[in-house]
């Protein structure tokens, strides 16, 4: 005669929970997308901490947050590339601009020309 075996519990399943905190497509920070679901209303609002990039679209009582990132990753794609080059563009400008207005400093923390002084007249021959 052995011994009656003893029934073990049932493992508790892992309930899959998705994501509510995306990476942004725009500035490309790590989980600084956060999407609010108002189901009231019926409106998915997402937006980004860093970049302050915002986007609404329409929900129903299915939809998850992962749902209302994918409308706004396929909006994103569907922008006329018209729009991305003159954005690019402008963003090319704003960088030389702003490269003209800062002054090289060396590593000593000094400017190159520490100093001296600088005559905007000509120079006596």
């Amino acid at each position: 005669m052995g011994k009656r075996k003893t029934k073990r519990k049932p493992m508790a399943k892992r309930k899959l929970v998705l994501d509510t905190h995306f990476d942004c497509i725009f500035c490309h920070h790590e989980k600084s997308v956060d999407v609010k679901m108002n189901r009231e209303d019926k409106v998915g609002n997402l937006s980004c901490r860093t970049c302050g990039a915002k986007f609404q679209s329409k929900i129903n009582q299915l939809s998850d947050p992962v749902d209302v990132y994918s409308d706004w990753v396929d909006a994103a794609e569907t922008v006329k590339p018209e729009d991305a080059i003159r954005l690019n563009n402008r963003d090319i400008d704003s960088e030389e601009e702003d490269s003209r207005r800062y002054v090289r400093v060396s590593p000593g923390g000094r400017s190159p020309n520490y100093g001296e002084e600088e005559d905007d007249d000509e120079e006596d021959f």
